[in-house]
């Protein structure tokens, strides 16, 4: 059985949206019901540039991969990802 790697790619994506939608929404909550003060704009500011680093280095790290390749599981009996059992 062969899985596409680009339903990996896929699924990342996914998690990426699902944590964007939940940072706009925390950052609505801080802007509408948390107290405007120095404390809070250093949190969403490190917490931003934090995320755009994280974001920077998954984008380097992802385009290397070629994603048209597959990932072959259960191939040949008793072996688990196509291994040989040397």
């Amino acid at each position: 059985m062969t899985i596409p790697l680009v339903a990996f790619l896929y699924l990342y994506l996914l998690f990426v949206f699902a944590w964007l939608i939940f940072s706009l929404i925390a950052f609505y909550h801080i802007m509408k019901y948390g107290q405007i003060c120095f404390a809070s704009f250093i949190a969403v500011s490190a917490y931003f540039v934090v995320s755009v680093i994280i974001l920077t280095f998954s984008y380097e790290y992802l385009s290397q991969i070629d994603w048209s390749i597959g990932l072959t599981v259960f191939q040949g009996g008793s072996q688990f990802f196509g291994a040989n059992n040397l």
